[in-house]
Order: structure tokens, then sequence, then C-alpha cells
């Protein structure tokens, strides 16, 4: 049955290509149409007839180019700088301070903060400005940093603070990067800056570890003072380069004297200015979700390494933490206008629209990036873990074994960039074949390793790589595509998910290693003697993935589909990757585009750029094409 369907599809889709490749033929004998300047131009009755280039369209690109070349210099230190990775150095970071039973609280308190701020940090970014939401966290990261290398032996205390502030500056840096490159332009502009930051990252996540891996064998304090000069180099960078170009803080309205009509900020003094921003941050939101999110990674820190499941420390934190995240719901469906406290709080803006909780496509979009961070946490930590214990490599071999992992991840980002760019211009694509190789991946990686297969070892880490890389972009694209009036929100939710699903997948793994490798204690108490038990406790730490890996492949296949649009309204050609003369226009189907395209409904989309299904995304504040 579903054989048949996929033939069905397949004639379909052949039948469609050659009808489009002979309107192609017809269109190329047709004259080329005015731009948009020479169309407002014109007279209503006049044919008119384009002679040479348009002057004000080349402005236009060159602005576009001039926009891009500043946003990348601009933001490619902050964003290496969230990128880089120093879990080669635990082991030695965590002997010298002899705590080496709590050394996965080098990376939990990390991960804590880094996953708890990410929704604030977006509701910075548009309160008080792009700018010094950036500036913030490039100055939070300075002093995280500087505490870690500076911190006593006798006070590791210290050493988790800066860690704490690092995680709290790098969901900072994340949320705005990718807020500031949303900012101004279309989906494919988007689309094109994007790729560049995926392989820059991409590139950091691999040779993060492998840097670290060198640093170590000096000293492990090298790891965390490294990111003091890129961290002061950001700051000047953003401040002379980015800074005019970066958006200021979003439209608040206040209610005028005596229950007057509502004015805009812009129109009042700045001390005005400035309480009416403060008051329209949503303070209850943004305090559940942080604790309700703070006491939940706790408990699933602390679960099967520092207490068993059903010690109180566990049970405690996880029932409250639950608790805490469903008073979260509550409150932001409350906060919907037409309900109680969004009345009662009217000049709040809720730090998550309900109506975004309640989309399908963004629930599944936020489980696939929760498995690709379980993915990605899963190589960077039980791989090097593996080579480690069981192979006995040294901290800089372990860290060279992941860099197998830096040419897939790329691979994937330049595949998803034509996918979104070229052909076929779609979002679905790229986030199934991308959930579809990170299960391969991750599933064989586990047989890999328990054959001692190096061979399969990198090529599964170079697929998992690929199926991460493959999701970077088109998740973002798909969800700002249905939501463009909330980009600060989207980005943020969306990047929760991947720490949650590694802190999760951390969890998941450590306890199953501790019991299936006999240490009791954690991975300081494995006899590395006995490499025969560590290897059964990584490979069936992968195993312990495959499941959720299998949900996300589910869950992609139920995902709809965003088509961007070239000029004049088509899906898909040959049009090049190159060009700027791109227009804001996108399709939409919000059920599942794989099933529709078995059924033969793929092409039945809704296209926005007329603003009567939803807001156009022409309706934001972007300047370029």
């Amino acid at each position: 049955m579903i054989i048949s369907h996929l033939i069905n599809a397949s004639k379909r889709a052949f039948s469609s290509n050659q009808s489009k490749k002979e309107e192609a033929k017809n269109d190329e004998k047709k004259p080329p149409p005015p731009c948009s300047h020479r169309t407002i131009a014109a007279a209503p009755d006049e044919t008119y007839e384009p002679a040479g280039p348009c002057l004000e369209c080349k402005a236009e690109k060159q602005a576009a180019r001039n926009y891009r070349t500043r946003i990348i210099l601009g933001l490619i230190l902050p964003y290496a700088l969230q990128a880089l990775d120093v879990t080669i150095a635990l082991p030695w970071i965590a002997a010298d301070f002899g705590k080496l039973s709590q050394q996965n609280w080098i990376v939990s308190v990390f991960n804590l903060t880094s996953a708890c701020f990410i929704p604030f940090w977006g509701t910075t970014a548009d309160v008080f400005g792009r700018h010094w939401a950036l500036q913030s966290s490039l100055i939070l990261m300075l002093i995280g940093s500087a505490l870690c290398t500076g911190a006593p032996l006798t006070a590791y205390g210290v050493l988790l603070l800066g860690r704490a502030l690092q995680g709290a500056a790098c969901a900072g840096l994340a949320v705005v990067v990718r807020v500031v490159m949303a900012d101004k332009v279309s989906l494919k502009e988007n689309a094109r800056n994007w790729t560049i930051f995926a392989l820059t990252g991409g590139s950091c996540y691999g040779l993060g570890p492998v840097v670290g891996g060198y640093l170590t064998n000096v000293h492990w304090r090298w790891c965390f003072a490294i990111n003091l000069p890129i961290a002061v180099l950001g700051v000047l960078v953003v401040f002379f380069v980015l800074r005019r170009d970066l958006l200021g803080p979003q439209p608040v309205e206040i209610v005028g004297v005596e229950g007057g009509p509502r004015v805009r900020v812009e129109d009042v003094g700045r001390r005005t200015r400035f309480v009416a921003r403060l008051k329209s941050i949503d303070f209850g939101g943004q305090a559940l979700f942080l604790v309700g999110f703070a006491l939940l990674i706790l408990a699933f820190t602390w679960a099967g390494t520092t207490y068993q499941w059903s010690h109180p420390a566990i049970i405690v934190p996880l029932v409250v933490g639950a608790l805490v995240a469903g008073g979260w719901m509550w409150w932001e469906y409350s906060m919907s206008p037409d309900r109680a406290l969004g009345r009662r709080l009217y000049f709040q803006k809720p730090m998550l629209s309900w109506k975004l909780l309640q989309d399908r496509n963004i629930s599944l979009l936020f489980y696939i990036n929760f498995a690709t961070g379980m993915a990605m946490y899963a190589v960077l930590y039980f791989v090097s873990i593996y080579f480690t214990v069981v192979m006995h490599y040294d901290a800089s071999d372990a860290g060279v074994q992941l860099l197998y992992y830096t040419p897939g991840l790329a691979a994937g980002a330049y595949l998803s960039m034509l996918f979104c760019n070229t052909w076929p211009r779609q979002t679905f694509l790229p986030l199934f074949l991308g959930s579809l190789s990170e299960a391969i991946g991750v599933g064989l990686m586990a047989w890999a390793l328990y054959f001692e297969k190096k061979g399969t070892i990198f090529a599964m880490m170079a697929v998992t790589g690929a199926g991460t890389g493959l999701r970077m972009l088109p998740g973002s694209l798909h969800a700002i595509g249905f939501f463009p009036d909330h980009v600060a929100t989207v980005v943020s939710l969306m990047a929760v998910a991947m720490p949650f699903g590694g802190t999760l997948a951390l969890t998941i793994m450590s306890t199953v290693f501790n019991n299936t490798s006999g240490a009791a204690n954690g991975l300081e108490s494995v006899d590395f003697d006995d490499p025969v038990a560590a290897k059964n406790g990584v490979t069936w730490a992968f195993v312990s993935l495959v499941p959720f890996m299998v949900i996300c492949v589910l869950a992609s296949a139920c995902l709809g589909n965003v088509t961007i649009l070239k000029e004049g309204g088509e899906s898909s050609g040959s049009d090049s990757t190159t060009s700027d003369d791109t227009r804001n226009d996108v399709k939409l189907m919000r059920g599942s585009y794989l099933l529709a395209l078995l059924g033969g409904e793929g092409s039945r989309q809704t296209k926005i750029n007329d603003g009567h299904e939803m807001q156009s995304a022409s309706e934001t504040t972007r300047i370029y094409p």
C-alpha cells in the first residue's frame, strides 16, 4: 500500500517537473518583467519596456551585501565563543580540585543556566534592544571565564560560579545572534547567512574538544583563558561594526493619563520609557520558568549518578519542578488577552504566546530540537569517554577523534542551504532527512562501539553530524515562517530544547553507563584496566537513546512545510543561491506534508503574501531583500 503511494507520488512529481520544464522554456522566450521600482513608476495603461539595469535594484543588492558582511563580521566571534567546548578537560579539572565525584557539575551547572536563561535573553533583546543584549552576554562571558581561569584549587564553588555565568552568557549569545540574523532580511537571506554560522558553530563544536585536549596538556586553565581575548575582541567588533545596524527596543505601549488612550513609549520621556519597558516584562512567567526548569534539570543531573532515582533528593525537585512547570503553562495560558491575567496585567507582554504553544508544528519542532541536543551531547561527551577509558587515548588524541563529527555537520549545513534556497526551497525535506540520519548514526554507533569498529565509529559520527547540520537551518526557518512576528520568542523556544535534550541524554546515558559497567559511583569509579566493562557501559548508553531518535523520525514525518518562494511566486527552480532578488512570500502547510505528498496533495499550501491567511512575513521590520 505504502509502496504504491510512493510510486504514484513519484509519477506525479515526474509529470509536474516535465510541465515545469516546458513552462520554463516558454518563459525564456518572454521578456523579463519590470522590477517593482519600474512597475510603480509606469502609468497604469502604459506598456513599459525595460532599458538597462535598474539603479534602485543595484543599490538594494549592494546594501544587502554590505549588511550581510557587517552581520558576519560582527557576530562570528560571539557565535564561535558560545560554541567552544571544554568537555575533554573534565577529569583533569576535577582531579586538581579533588572533586572527581562531582566532576559532572562542571558541565551540569553550565547546562542548567544556559537552558534556564534562554527565554530571559529573548525578552531582553526585545525590551532593551539587540545591542545591549549582545554586549551584556559578552561581558558576562568575560566575567565567567575570568572566574574559571583564576579559581583557587580550594574554592571549587568559584569555578562552578564561573561556569554558571558562562552558561547564562552562552544562552544570550546563542539567542541574540539568531535573532539578529532574522532581523531585516527575507527567509532566503536568513538561510544564506545562517549557513555560514552553522558551519562556524559546527567547526567550533568539533574543534573545541581538540583544542581543549591540547590545552589540557599544558594546563586546563587555558581552556577558559582562551575565551578572554575572544570576548574582548567581540565586544569591540560589535560596538564599532554592528551597533548601528542592530534593532533597538521593540515598540511598547503605555496607558495614558487617567485611563486615556495608549501611547508609544517613544513619545514620552526617557525615564518613563525605561519604566514602561520594565513593566512590559512578564516577571511571573520568567520566574516560574526559571524555577521549574532549574529544578527539573537539577533532578536529572543528580539522578543515577549522585543519588538513586528513589532518593528524596531526586523525587522532591522532580515533582516540585514538574508542578512549577505546569504552573508556568497555566500562567502563560492565563496571560492571553481574553483571559484573567491578560486583562489584569494588560501592560505585560507574555513570555511565550499561548498560540505558539498550541501550534502543532512548533511542538513537533521543539521535540526535534530536543532530540538533536540528545544526539549532539551523546557524541561529544560519550565518544570522548570511550576513546579515553576504553581505547586509552590521552586528552589530545581523544579530542582529535571528535573531528570526524565536523565534516558531517558541515556537509549537512551546506545541503540544508541547498534544500532551502535552491531545490525544493522547502523546510520539510532537510528536517526529515536530518532526523533519519541522526537516528541511523546513533543506532549504528552503538554497534560499532561494541565491536570496536573504528572506521564505522568515525563514519557514524559524520552521519550524526550531518543529521544535526541538516536541521540547524530549516528548524529556525520553519518556525519563523509560521510566526514571523515572534522571531525572538520562537528562536528562544527552539534554543531551549537542545540543552534540555542534552541534559536529559547525559542523565539517561550516565545512569545506564553506571549500571552496565559496574561504576556504582560514576565514571571516577571505573576500573581503567577493565576496558570491557567500560565498553559495555558506553554501548548500552547509546542504545538507550535509540527510542528517542525513532520518535524524532516519526515527529518529523508529521511536520508541515514552509516553501520559500522565488521572485514571481515560484517555489522551485534553477535560481542561484547567490541571487539577491528574493521576496518575503512563503507558502505554508500546517498538516503533515508527507501524508499530503503521498496522497497527491503536496501542492495545496497556503500562500502567505496577501495577509488573508495570517500576517505576512513582509509586515515585520525588514529592510533588505
